[in-house]
């Protein structure tokens, strides 16, 4: 492939498409495809290529990246009508997935793979669009270790960290322990905003004063970040979620966004009670937002 591989990305998201834009400004050549055509203008503007198609890409591309919020549209992508494996001459030798998918549904991409001579990394992130922006994301690779040293100068354009886990599968099953540590820190901090706010404390007031304590913590940090800028981020939503409902009310707003939020959870939860281990605290989370669900439709 030479020094200078030619990069492929594929899902230009919240989270895709500032990791492709920080590929693009580290030097690397790059050519993307997304389902909505239009999220690839800024990338096309900062001097990416576009591809026709998934099977386009392949053909043009060395190392592709994914990043796509379903296993369905992953087997589109790889295997559908214009997919990867549909191109003619294939020229890309290895794909490393940045999506959230379970272990098994890894493996299996990476023996699809395999077949047309493809190798596979397992690549999720954790830090958010914030992160991928910033280019501090953390990722959890699973591969081969040529592969991963293969790709990880690349991961290193929107990574301040890459750990690599061990064989496919690796970093999906460390993507899905970061899941449960992240949802528990969210659901902790709503409990602490809930009964703050029973004594007249305001939630920015709470983690401005955790800060430099042992209660400090990435999602606090992020909370307070996303109140002081006034957005909508994931955790910000989740935390204000749960609060509301502690506080007898029902987010109807917010309520109605959290199935894709969920799919991480409900991931993480199925490989538990694949392995018979028990998770009580995340399970408890997961019946609450399961409630807010059914009391908002």
């Amino acid at each position: 492939m030479g020094d200078r591989p030619k990069i492929g990305y594929i899902g230009l998201g919240d989270i895709g498409a500032p990791m492709a834009e920080r590929i693009r400004s580290a030097g690397w050549p790059l050519t993307v495809w997304n389902r909505t055509p239009a999220k690839t203008e800024p990338l096309l503007q900062a001097g990416a290529e576009a591809a026709s198609s998934p099977a386009d890409l392949a053909s043009r591309c060395d190392v592709i990246f994914t990043c796509l919020g379903s296993v369905g549209a992953m087997h589109d992508v790889l295997s559908g009508t214009h997919g990867v494996l549909q191109a003619s001459g294939i020229r890309a030798r290895l794909v490393v997935d940045n999506s959230t998918v379970p272990p098994a549904d890894a493996v299996a991409f990476a023996e699809m793979l395999a077949a047309a001579s493809i190798q596979f990394v397992d690549a999720p992130v954790s830090g958010g669009a914030v992160g991928a922006r910033a280019g501090t994301l953390a990722v959890m690779a699973g591969g081969a270790p040529s592969d991963v040293a293969l790709a990880e100068p690349i991961l290193q354009s929107f990574a301040s960290k890459v750990t690599h886990l061990g064989p496919v599968g690796s970093g999906q099953a460390m993507k899905a322990c970061n899941q449960v540590l992240n949802f528990g820190t969210m659901a902790a901090l709503a409990e602490a905003i809930a009964l703050g706010g029973r004594y007249g404390l305001t939630p920015q007031t709470l983690v401005e004063a955790v800060t430099g304590g042992f209660a400090e913590s990435n999602v606090s940090r992020e909370f307070s970040r996303s109140l002081t800028a006034d957005d909508a981020s994931p955790v910000r939503l989740l935390v204000e979620t749960l609060d509301a409902f502690y506080g007898g009310h029902i987010r109807r707003e917010l309520s109605g966004n959290l199935s894709i939020l969920m799919k991480d959870l409900e991931m993480a939860l199925d490989m538990a009670r694949a392995r018979g281990v028990p998770l009580p605290v995340i399970s408890h989370f997961d019946s609450v937002f399961r409630m807010i669900q059914h009391l908002e439709s």
